[in-house]
């Protein structure tokens, strides 16, 4: 793989691109793309322990605070046509005082070519509640560890 472009994404997930992913244009259909933030936006803050492991019916919050989406979106370089490989990266921008702020990618597992670049945002929940609370110390020094910098705010 051509990791230039995702060598600053500390968390990178790949997947194929399947078949049933195309749609009437004879591309990946856009909404996919959501797909594959989320995955590695998931990913990523199952590694800085923002959530935990997931089981039927089991609480995926740690300590009944977990994330929700806020804002999404993203900017289309160029089609994803069938057959491809892609991966998908994820690093964080800023954390705030209730929120955490995330930079996407999708990319060419083989040749690194840029699809699709976005962002988005969580805000941190006490779930019970549903009242936003501030995004937990312990996380917050994780995802400064993971990105080797102040996480900013």
């Amino acid at each position: 793989m051509s990791d230039a472009p995702l060598k600053a994404f500390p968390v990178v997930v790949s997947f194929p691109v399947h078949w049933s992913e195309m749609d009437a244009y004879g591309h990946v259909n856009n909404a996919r793309t959501f797909t594959w933030f989320e995955s590695a936006r998931i990913a990523y803050m199952a590694r800085v322990g923002l959530v935990g492991p997931s089981a039927a019916g089991a609480d995926t919050t740690v300590g009944g605070i977990g994330p929700i989406l806020a804002n999404t979106h993203a900017d289309y370089v160029r089609p994803v046509v069938f057959p491809a490989n892609l991966v998908a990266g994820a690093r964080v921008t800023r954390v705030g005082t209730s929120s955490i702020t995330f930079e996407h990618v999708v990319a060419g597992a083989d040749d690194g070519v840029i699809y699709t670049r976005g962002g988005s945002i969580v805000v941190t929940l006490r779930y019970a509640t549903h009242e936003k609370v501030p995004v937990p110390p312990e996380v917050r020094a994780a995802i400064e560890k993971l990105e080797g910098r102040p996480a900013g705010g």
